[in-house]
């Protein structure tokens, strides 16, 4: 049996991309409720999925309550 290395490293590379994102880095996300863009901060990784608050101040809808993302939610990370 033959193993491929390039597709090997292609498989770990893959497996590293999905912790991009970290607890507290601040991101931006499109709020399902109205579809406004806000920001907000990563509290917990929970598998592949990321808990997130609203209570910051970079926040346009602060009093939201706290809910769990996908990634494919995540638009980018605030610079």
């Amino acid at each position: 049996m033959k193993v491929d290395n390039k597709n090997n490293e292609n498989m770990k590379y893959i497996i590293e991309s999905k912790k991009y994102y970290r607890i507290n880095d601040k991101i931006k996300i499109e709020y399902w409720y109205n579809g406004m863009i806000t920001t907000c901060l990563i509290t917990d990784i929970i598998g592949n999925r990321y808990k997130i608050s609203h209570n910051i101040p970079e926040s346009l809808i602060f009093n939201a309550p706290d809910e769990i993302i996908k990634s494919s939610d995540i638009i980018d990370k605030k610079k």
